[in-house]
């Protein structure tokens, strides 16, 4: 039998934290035992979910003293970066992260020493214990086609001039490409996974580059100043250096074109609640972005901010604020998914 709409979105809430219902429940119970329904300010309300949640969070774990790591701010380079989630994972070590006090940057300050998990077909079939890689990625074909073209209606209705081809990096099936096709854009795409490659051929008959954007250059795949529009979805944050891959974006850009990104935001309230069990507190995670380091990191590939929004998809927290409120934190860049559009120079 078919889940309810009610059953489907508890099925999400429940695989998004990583926890059984029985906690959410309690979470649920706990927080309308509280806070009477329009009885509490939204700060007070904000402050109960983060306490209620650190009572009985599956994920979080003892300090670890043992961590030596540097207190220096890759993006806004001051010393002032400090530990703010320590997160239990299926391995023998916990996850750390740390945040910049300055800018707001967040830092997985102890990385896996495994090797790429990027270009395997198993990282678009199954999600390891530590939430890295997709669950059937094909099966959610249609979800994200529909999301691909929200977001590119975003993009054109922001951008100063009209805009006719769009490079995505980390296109895998092609999913946001053909939303692109669809609203009239001439796409390409660049994506590590051969196999992404593959689907994406055999899906929309689209030809993808295998390899990186470096790569792509370097080989004359795609040309210095050939796309109007290059997009970012949810890769950033798996980069080594995403200050240099900018920069080698904005050379790929054409000549006031536009850079698009969607990144997990360190600076969300649903961090602030949720703590080590943030959905993108994950060992793939190198990087959670903020307003602040992505207007230092931007200025400095040459791109200007033209707007930045946020969104949550998911809706973690709609059982407790109301919608007013929900889309206050989105305008504000609270939501869990920053969205930027930004113009070359």
């Amino acid at each position: 039998m078919p889940l309810s709409d009610e059953e489907e979105r508890l099925a999400l809430v429940l695989r998004t934290l990583g926890i059984d219902e029985d906690c959410w429940r309690r979470f649920v119970v706990g927080f309308g035992a509280e806070c009477a329904p329009g009885e509490e300010s939204l700060a007070k309300r904000i402050s109960v979910l983060r306490q209620l949640w650190h009572s009985i969070s599956p994920h979080e774990a003892p300090p670890d003293n043992s961590i030596d790591y540097d207190r220096r701010c890759l993006v806004c380079e001051a010393s002032c970066v400090e530990v703010v989630a320590t997160r239990r994972q299926a391995g023998d070590l916990p996850l750390v992260y740390g945040a910049c006090g300055n800018c707001g940057l967040g830092i997985l300050l102890r990385k896996t020493t495994e090797g790429s998990i990027y270009d395997r077909p198993e990282y678009y079939l199954r999600q390891d214990g530590d939430r890295a890689g997709y669950e059937n990625y094909l099966t959610e074909q249609n979800y994200r086609e529909t999301k691909g073209r929200r977001l590119i209606e975003w993009m054109l209705a922001r951008a100063a001039r009209p805009l006719q081809t769009l490079l995505e990096i980390g296109s895998g099936f092609g999913f946001t490409r053909a939303a692109g096709e669809q609203l009239g854009l001439a796409t390409s795409g660049v994506d590590l996974n051969p196999y992404a490659k593959q689907i994406a051929q055999v899906i929309y008959g689209f030809d993808t580059f295998s390899g990186t954007l470096t790569e792509a250059l370097d080989t004359k795949a795609i040309s210095a100043g050939s796309a109007d529009v290059i997009l970012y979805q949810f890769v950033l944050e798996h980069l080594e250096n995403p200050e240099d891959e900018l920069r080698i974006s904005s050379r790929v850009l054409s000549r006031h074109g536009v850079l698009a990104l969607v990144v997990p935001n360190m600076q969300s309230v649903e961090r602030e609640i949720f703590g080590a069990s943030y959905r993108s507190f994950r060992r793939d995670h190198l990087w959670l972005f903020s307003p602040g380091s992505l207007n230092i990191l931007l200025e400095r590939a040459g791109l200007r901010m033209i707007a930045m929004e946020s969104e949550c998809n998911i809706g973690l927290l709609r059982p407790f604020l109301t919608e007013e409120e929900l889309r206050r934190l989105n305008a504000g860049c609270r939501a869990a998914d920053l969205l930027v559009i930004a113009e070359k120079t």
